[in-house]
């Protein structure tokens, strides 16, 4: 019989909790947003700015180079006229994409219940 996952986790108060540091790493204000937009196509900047409005320039180039630096997204240089650069998923980002769509099922059928009894 397997381990429950849980207990593979590191316990409260111990440094390097893999958990918490993959929820640190992707717990920024649009990461959630980039990665949806990401996994259905490729994008270029310009379409994921356009999408995710109201995001600012210079906060979609910070999130977009974070998330290629945790080897989430790939950015290519397009060999066009217009310098164009597109980004995508990476398997490992595709990966966290699958388990993020759990999350976002999780958080449909608990949100609104644990809201109305905090009430």
């Amino acid at each position: 019989m397997s381990e429950p996952i849980a207990s593979l986790w590191r316990l409260p108060g111990t440094q390097d909790c893999p958990v918490a540091d993959t929820l640190k790493s992707i717990g920024g204000k649009h990461t959630p947003r980039v990665l949806h937009c990401l996994t259905a196509k490729d994008h270029h900047f310009l379409e994921l700015q356009r999408t995710l409005k109201p995001i600012s320039r210079k906060v979609l180039t910070q999130e977009l180079r974070h998330l290629e630096e945790i080897g989430l997204v790939a950015r290519t240089e397009l060999d066009d006229a217009h310098r164009r650069v597109r980004y995508a998923l990476t398997p490992k980002g595709r990966s966290l994409t699958e388990i993020l769509g759990q999350v976002y099922l999780w958080a449909v059928e608990h949100h609104g219940s644990d809201a109305a009894s905090a009430a």
